[in-house]
């Protein structure tokens, strides 16, 4: 079973590599595709609204995996992340959930806990991860927001499970809205 899930983490975050790679991509194909959206300055989140921006997307994901209705999720995303994708293709990327009958929906009840600092990108990139201590599974989670007409838009997102003893990262509370940061993250976690 570690094996397996080894490697549903690894095609997780290859899955989630592709998807935020194009997902916030503003020239190449997706400017083809799509109304070119011009960056603009969105404030970094308080931890109310960090938390509360996490939760909702968490949320739209469990009712689009107990539905198998995709649509709100796609929504809520980007121009960019529209995009590239589609309701189908957001249906494909989390089908393990539906087929192995994974529901994540206890996690709504739970504060997120994130593993880092979010990370500002540029001016429109915004990036956290973190997990929800459920039990007997984790559920471990990486998303990407970009600013798009004063509100940040989902532009990636990543999901998975992995056993309540496994240690993810360190778990710190987020950020304050003033504090500056510096690094992108380069690294994504699985979906599952």
């Amino acid at each position: 079973m570690p094996d397996s899930m080894s490697a549903a983490m690894r095609l997780a975050r290859l899955l989630f590599g592709a998807m935020l790679a194009c997902g916030v991509c503003n020239e190449s194909v997706c400017a083809q595709t799509t109304q070119q959206v011009a960056p603009t300055r969105v404030p970094m989140p308080d931890n109310a609204k960090l938390t509360l921006l996490i939760q909702m997307h968490i949320a739209a994901l469990s009712q689009a995996n107990l539905t198998g209705n995709y649509s709100v999720l796609h929504a809520l995303g980007s121009p960019a992340f529209q995009a590239v994708n589609s309701t189908a293709q957001l249906a494909a990327n989390f089908t393990v959930f539906r087929s192995q009958g994974i529901d994540i929906s206890p996690t709504i009840l739970l504060p997120p806990m994130l593993t880092g600092p979010p990370k500002l990108e540029g001016t429109d990139l915004l990036r956290v991860s973190g997990q929800y201590d459920t039990k007997p599974q984790r559920v471990v989670f990486e998303m990407a927001f970009q600013a798009v007409n004063n509100a940040w838009r989902l532009a990636g997102i990543a999901v998975s499970t992995v056993a309540d003893n496994q240690v993810v990262q360190r778990v710190e509370q987020p950020a304050a809205a003033s504090q500056p940061l510096k690094a992108p993250r380069p690294g994504s976690p699985a979906k599952k």
